[in-house]
């Protein structure tokens, strides 16, 4: 990438849970674009993701990094979840 296309950008992530993952898959279309980040912040999941961005990762590696856990594990599962 020639540095002319590259962005620079302070961005905030908020919002917890499933949200997290969204952030991550918008982070890698932001990156195709060109954006780099400058000043992170976050609050819940955000912060995760923020953190990691700090941490040197690229969107691409923290999206791998979501991904990776099976979230069915962790589905609450009610009365009408046991009717075959």
């Amino acid at each position: 990438m020639q540095s002319q296309d590259v962005k620079i950008a302070d961005v905030v992530f908020e919002d917890g849970g499933v949200r997290g993952i969204g952030l991550a898959g918008a982070l890698v279309v932001a990156e195709e674009k060109g954006y780099q980040w400058e000043s992170l912040a976050g609050t819940s999941a955000g912060v995760i993701v923020a953190s990691l961005l700090a941490a040197g990762y690229t969107a691409a590696e923290i999206k791998a990094i979501i991904n990776e856990p099976d979230y069915t594990r962790f589905k609450d599962t009610s009365l009408i979840d046991k009717i075959p």
